[in-house]
């Protein structure tokens, strides 16, 4: 039996382990050995790769139909959506023992300043998740002990939770532990709870995510259209980088374009509604606006009710960590509300 196990291996899945780490948390992730061959639907529409990212599809039991506007991601990789992000965060309030934490194992908070590393913000508490090679943050550089595996379900043996994982060579097997820790995205999520019989009847389910969006501009400097945006300023080069997922750091060389890349979030909140059929095994749109295009969207509700409160009522010992459980205060990055969720909820 073991004290906690996590399921994921993203940002939301080093953070838990960083916070647990003295009770040896076992971790399960897919990766893309684990999923393969198995008899899952492939969901082209919510695969998400880069040109230098490694590549993912997106499997599972239920289909999205969702507008043409609306974009969802689920990356089944080892390092989820680290594999592809830009790594910032906001350290105003962050708590200090978890930026320890990070640091302790080469995990660095880097200043965003224009003539050094190519971005501005007009936040000054907005860093960047950078390793040791001035790489930016990919977890899969960390966690290294972990069990390749696609969870099919859990089900509650008593007060213990049983998790029944498929291996690398696609045999079923389980492990007992006392406290479980969901830290998967949300198409995943959605479909480990259908799977595992907690959703047992027709849904709503509800996301919101804070307005964003992109400027082209010739200007190096920010220009504030409002004081409660957020806004991370790219120089051409790097918004490229992000564009194609090269991670590696390009600080040593200049470069001198007049074109840069506004990244502007605003606290206009946006929300997307969602019905899950049961029968159809179909997650049909039911707002028009569109939406995900963010990949910061979280606070699920299920028929009007937090998740969190959801799995609370189903048992006492089973928790999430990932986007769909946090609700973000502020626009821009949510790393660091997960991290304050993890920190301050446990």
């Amino acid at each position: 039996m073991k004290n906690i196990v996590i399921i994921g291996s993203g940002f939301s899945a080093l953070t838990a382990f960083l916070k647990f780490k003295k009770y040896n948390p076992v971790i399960i992730t897919a990766t893309n050995k684990s999923y393969r061959n198995l008899k899952i639907n492939n969901r082209k529409a919510l695969n998400i790769n880069k040109i230098f990212s490694n590549k993912s599809e997106s499997g599972g039991d239920l289909f999205f139909n969702l507008k043409k506007n609306t974009k969802l991601h689920d990356r089944l990789s080892l390092g989820g959506n680290s594999n592809i992000w830009g790594g910032f965060i906001n350290i105003n309030s962050l708590n200090k023992d978890a930026m320890k934490q990070f640091k302790n194992i080469g995990i660095n908070f880097h200043k965003l300043i224009q003539n050094q590393n190519g971005y501005l913000s007009n936040n000054n508490d907005i860093r960047q998740l950078r390793d040791s090679k001035n790489k930016i943050l990919d977890t899969s550089n960390f966690l290294k002990n972990f069990i390749s595996g696609f969870v099919e379900t859990f089900e509650f043996k008593n007060n213990l939770i049983k998790i029944n994982y498929f291996t690398d060579n696609y045999k079923l097997e389980s492990l007992i532990t006392s406290k479980l820790f969901l830290s998967i995205s949300f198409p995943q999520l959605i479909d480990l709870l259908y799977r595992s019989k907690l959703l047992t009847k027709n849904l709503m389910l509800t996301l919101s995510e804070f307005d964003h969006k992109f400027i082209i501009n010739s200007n190096n400097l920010i220009k504030i259209r409002s004081e409660s945006d957020l806004i991370i300023k790219y120089d051409l080069i790097r918004a490229f980088k992000h564009f194609i997922g090269f991670q590696k750091s390009l600080d040593k060389f200049s470069f001198k374009l007049p074109i840069y890349v506004d990244q502007i979030f605003s606290k206009n909140k946006i929300y997307l509604k969602l019905t899950l059929n049961l029968k159809d095994k179909i997650i049909y749109q039911n707002t028009l606006e569109k939406f995900g295009h963010s990949i910061h969207y979280c606070n699920l509700c299920i028929d009007e009710k937090n998740i969190n409160h959801y799995l609370g009522q189903i048992s006492s010992n089973l928790f999430g960590v990932s986007t769909p459980f946090v609700n973000q205060k502020r626009p821009g990055p949510i790393s660091n509300d997960i991290i304050e969720n993890v920190w301050d909820r446990f």
